[in-house]
């Protein structure tokens, strides 16, 4: 049986739709869409949705530089028994 054959689920949720007013530049972005497994959730609950999802964008990429900045992305290995060691 094909996987895409079969009827989909539903999940319930909440789709929240994040627009920017005003980008530098002059620029247009396009929304941010978010989902959140809460069923009816009020507007203190997208509040709460969206400024994790800001809190864990800024995480990430603070990670992502410090990953750059220590070289931890490109291994420079000399010895095969190194790369059982790369973290």
């Amino acid at each position: 049986m094909d996987v895409h054959d079969s009827e989909l689920p539903v999940i319930e949720g909440t789709l929240i739709r994040l627009n920017v007013d005003h980008l530098p530049g002059d620029r247009d972005a396009p929304p941010v869409w978010l989902w959140s497994s809460a069923i009816g959730a009020t507007p203190d609950d997208v509040n709460l949705v969206w400024s994790c999802h800001l809190r864990r964008f800024d995480l990430e990429h603070t990670f992502r530089l410090l990953k750059q900045s220590l070289g931890w992305t490109r291994p420079r290995l000399r010895d095969p028994k190194a790369a059982d060691r790369w973290t």
